[in-house]
Parts: C-alpha cells; structure tokens; sequence
C-alpha cells in the first residue's frame, strides 16, 4: 500500500475532474433544451398571417341559376328573288334601309313586254264580252256563246294580273327597316324564282335563347327577372324577364328552353353572341353569406376561420358550418355563423387554427356583386 503513494494521492483527484465535467454537461443540455423550448413558444405566439376579412351582416340574396344564351335578331330574312332576271341593282353591304325601299332592281324588259301583250289581249276580250251583251238580249246569240266570251276576259284579266306581279317582283322591296349583312349576288347576274340574294337583319329588338336543366322545370315561370350579362363588354350586365318558358324536355341536352325579349336600341346584342342569363328562383332578406373562397373543403366537411380577439393580438379560430344554396360567388351558411362576426375571405389557406393575424383589408359585400 506505501510502495505506491502517488496513485492514491492522484485518483480522487481524476474522478473530481470527470464529475465536474459531467455535471456542467449536463447543465448545458437543459439549458439548451429549455431555450429551445422558449423558442418554440415564442414562435407559437408571434406567428401571425396577413389576411383579408369580411364582416358578416343579414344581406338580401338572390338565388340565380345560371345559364348560357345565344342572341339571335327577331327581324333576320334571307331575301330570295321571285322571278326569273338579271341582277341591274343591289345595295351594298352594311346600307341601313327603310320598310318598302328597293333593294334589289332586275333587268324588266321581259316582263314589260309580256305586260303590254297581256294588257292587250285583256281589252281585246273586255271590248268583245261588251259586244257580246246587246246580242245575248236580243237573243242573236246564245247564252253558252256569251260565257265563251266572259271566260276568255277573265283569263286575260289573270294574264295581265300575272305579268303585272312579274314586274313588280323584279324589284324587291325591304320586308322591314333593317340592315344589309350578307350579299349574295352582284349586279349584272342572273338570278332565278327562289335564289337567295341578300340577308337582312333589324336588330333594334332581339331574342335570347337558351336551355335550363330540367330540375327548375316547375321553378321558372314567364315573367321571371333575368339579368343578362355580357362576356364581351366587361361584364355589363341588363335587366329583363322571360317572355317564353317551354313545358317539355329536350331529350338531346335534358334541359327546357326559354326565350328572353328584350330592346337592343344601342346595339350592345349582336346576333349569335353568347351570354350569361342569371334567372332569380329564389329572394331572402336576411340570409348569412360568405364568399365561396372562404370555404375550406376536407374530409370532414366545410370549415371558415372566424377573427377573434386574444388579449392585445387578433387570432383566426376554425370554425365547421353548413351551407346552403348559391348564387354566383356567394354562398348561404344556415349553421355555424352569426351576424357581426369577421371571417377571413383571403389568406385562409395559410391559417392553422389559433395562429395570430394582422388583417390587411375589410372587404364589403359590394366586392362580391
């Protein structure tokens, strides 16, 4: 035990060491452990997502089905001629023209022969019936004689009738006050009885039809509000009602047709554009509305995230719903929402249900119309 001193002097010594180094170790773990800790905290609580909110008021709803529609002119003819003739006239394409204007003139040296012989040989019959009278009193010649005579007048008259319609179907006329879209002839060709020569359009007053999903069948009556909006004017939308709504299904498309009326005096419908019709099925005065993009969809159902007030900090809180019908970009919430409360409308996505939130803008309802 004497022959070596200097190991037991030394081993307490290296075990204290070793100790001590193991206890500041440690010390260091939790202390970084615990940083750690307070980080993550302080991460939970300092999160905070810029959002967009709307306050949610009772707002008077509509619910619109919609629809797509083509617009055709009530006033479109293709004009064809009557008879048989060289094109002398037409008038060109986009001319505006009046009820009864000629607006196609063919060559009518034909037909004014054919008139002057037909009207000849009228009066040759009607100057021989007028002869044929005193004879018959007389009883110089038969009643069959004078009969003869008085049927071949009236196939004269009927000639001459003929020929004078030949001429005035050699210039045709406007059916009604429009404008010359299409041409089908040019001057100095021939055309014949059913050629078609021009097309024209008044489209002052047009028509838009279009066909509606059989389940509204019994939903859409004539009269109904329709508002139609146009694609091609940024979204410019007019009023009117339904003037015809069918009774039967069309097999093809399983759908109904309606027809809306409606005055075109600036020219805004043209015919065979496509619009959107938004008929009114249903009104609430009241109704709980949020956008459709407030919606988040999952294996559960529908949730919204609502603002609530946390101490000094604004947090979004999940909240489930249940929806109703919709209309456009606003959708009925029956379950789950009250008036006044705020509900975020844009940045939900990034949400997680208690994170902090600094709302960047309040939207209104009118955004959404």
């Amino acid at each position: 035990m004497t022959r070596y001193p200097y190991l037991i002097s030394k081993e307490p010594k290296i075990m204290n060491v070793f100790s001590r180094s193991a206890i500041l170790f440690l010390f260091a773990m939790v202390f970084v452990a615990c940083d750690q800790e307070n980080n993550n905290d302080n991460n939970q609580v300092t999160r905070e997502v810029v959002v967009e909110t709307l306050t949610i008021t009772p707002y008077s709803f509509e619910e619109r089905i919609r629809v797509t529609g083509t617009v055709e002119a009530i006033d479109d003819a293709m004009i064809s001629s009557e008879v048989s003739g060289r094109v002398q006239s037409i008038v060109d394409r986009g001319s505006e023209v009046q009820e009864g204007a000629v607006i196609v003139s063919l060559d009518d040296r034909i037909v004014r022969s054919s008139l002057e012989m037909a009207r000849a040989n009228y009066e040759l019959a009607e100057d021989a019936l007028q002869r044929q009278e005193p004879l018959l009193r007389d009883s110089i010649i038969s009643t069959l004689e004078y009969n003869q005579a008085r049927s071949q007048r009236d196939q004269a008259r009927s000639q001459l009738d003929q020929a004078q319609k030949q001429l005035s179907d050699s210039r045709i006329e406007a059916p009604f006050r429009g404008r010359v879209e299409e041409r089908r002839v040019s001057s100095g060709e021939l055309v014949s009885p059913g050629m078609p020569v021009l097309r024209l359009v008044n489209t002052e007053r047009v028509r838009i039809n279009a066909g509606v999903p059989e389940r509204y069948i019994n939903d859409i009556r004539e009269g109904a509000p329709v508002s139609v909006l146009l694609r091609s004017y940024s979204g410019e939308e007019l009023e009117s009602s339904i003037h015809y709504a069918g009774s039967m299904i069309i097999p093809e498309t399983r759908t109904f047709p309606i027809e809306v009326v409606m005055e075109n005096a600036h020219g805004l419908l043209k015919p065979e554009m496509t619009v959107n019709l938004g008929i009114i099925r249903n009104v609430w005065d009241d109704a709980l509305v949020v956008p459709r993009t407030a919606l988040i969809r999952d294996e559960d159902g529908v949730q919204i995230y609502v603002i609530q007030q946390d101490g000094d900090q604004k947090i979004a809180v999940s909240r489930r719903v249940r929806t109703g019908v919709s209309s456009g970009s606003l959708i009925v919430i029956e379950e789950g929402l009250e008036p006044d409360e705020e509900v975020v409308v844009i940045g939900q996505t990034n949400l997680s249900d208690g994170d902090g939130v600094r709302i960047r803008n309040r939207r209104s309802y009118e955004a959404y119309q």
